[in-house]
């Protein structure tokens, strides 16, 4: 394995996965693992590297296969986990996942281990330069608390500055996302008004109103919230985010034919994690792309493909041609 690209992502938990199943493995349980706990395309990466022996993890025998490691194997951190550990603890994003005591010991805990990278080894080029204030203690106090409502499921009240106005909202938090290019985090949440009537929290008879079909979720920039406080605890059943998202995306995805020179197939992998997509291989080293997405991040979308140049080809949807050859006809015209 590359210590990288495959023990520090994805990829290593769904190996871990695969080697913790009890009893002999068939391709088709594999298989089902990866795509179970990968993602869509990790079976592209994951297969070919166990059954041709390359992950040499496992006893192949009468079509079966066998863990070499014994049972109740613990994998203690090694010296460059640890180094890479102490990278991770010189990020300035750290301060949201802990408090000032937790953070204390954990830097004593790994000081003596030099960092495999520091902050200034990378330059991010093509973001916004007025991201988030991740340092602030009003910020970090509303990620934390933000962050806490959805491990224990509390509804919260927060006034959420506007372009134009400034209002109260009372939502259930759901999920927090990260936007690389933004350098900002956004609060994907659910208004307690579509959760079904007050009353209905404490039984958990919720109307149907609850299906996924009928939610309506929202984006909020954390940057734009403040004077945020818990409301209750919700007892109901939670809300099908990931269905609810998907009902938001365009009918047609953006379809990308990529070529995997220059190792352009594991970047574009990468850059594109955050969206729900599709592979598949379409000659030897051409695969296609199907990316589905909202309104609410194409322009986002727009500059993460146009930052492959041309070992990506867009070939639909139209309306996403569209915005790509208006943005590239702006950007002919500056020059």
């Amino acid at each position: 394995m590359n210590l990288f690209s495959d023990i520090y992502n994805c990829y290593y938990q769904v190996m871990k996965n695969i080697l913790n199943q009890p009893g002999a493995l068939s391709e088709k349980d594999i298989r089902s693992i990866t795509e179970q706990e990968g993602f869509e395309e990790s079976p592209l990466f994951i297969m070919p590297k166990i059954l041709s022996g390359e992950w040499d993890f496992f006893v192949h025998k009468d079509n079966v296969y066998i863990s070499k490691l014994q049972d109740g194997f613990m994998q203690p951190l090694s010296q460059l986990q640890k180094c890479y550990i102490s990278a991770l603890l010189l990020d300035e994003k750290i301060c949201l996942f802990f408090n000032e005591e937790e953070l204390s010991r954990l830097k004593e805990i790994f000081s003596g281990f030099s960092p495999l990278w520091l902050p200034d080894d990378f330059y991010y080029y093509d973001c916004f330069s007025d991201k988030d204030d991740f340092s602030s203690p009003a910020y970090i106090h509303i990620f934390q608390t933000i962050l806490s409502a959805i491990k224990s499921r509390n509804c919260t009240s927060f006034v959420y500055k506007g372009k134009n106005s400034t209002n109260r909202h009372d939502v259930l938090p759901c999920r927090l996302e990260y936007s690389i290019k933004n350098g900002r985090f956004r609060l994907i949440a659910v208004p307690v008004s579509c959760l079904g009537n007050i009353s209905a929290y404490s039984t958990g008879d919720l109307e149907d109103r609850e299906n996924s079909h009928n939610i309506r979720i929202e984006t909020y920039n954390l940057c734009n919230i403040c004077e945020i406080s818990p409301l209750f605890q919700y007892t109901g059943q939670m809300p099908d985010i990931n269905k609810a998202i998907i009902k938001s995306y365009y009918k047609e995805p953006v379809r990308l034919l990529i070529k995997n020179r220059r190792n352009a197939l594991e970047r574009t992998m990468l850059q594109f994690a955050n969206y729900e997509k599709n592979t598949v291989k379409i000659d030897d080293d051409t695969y296609e792309c199907c990316i589905y997405y909202s309104k609410n991040v194409e322009t986002e979308l727009l500059i993460e493909v146009l930052s492959f140049g041309p070992l990506i080809q867009v070939t639909g949807n139209s309306e996403f041609l569209k915005q790509l050859k208006m943005r590239l006809q702006k950007q002919a015209q500056l020059m």
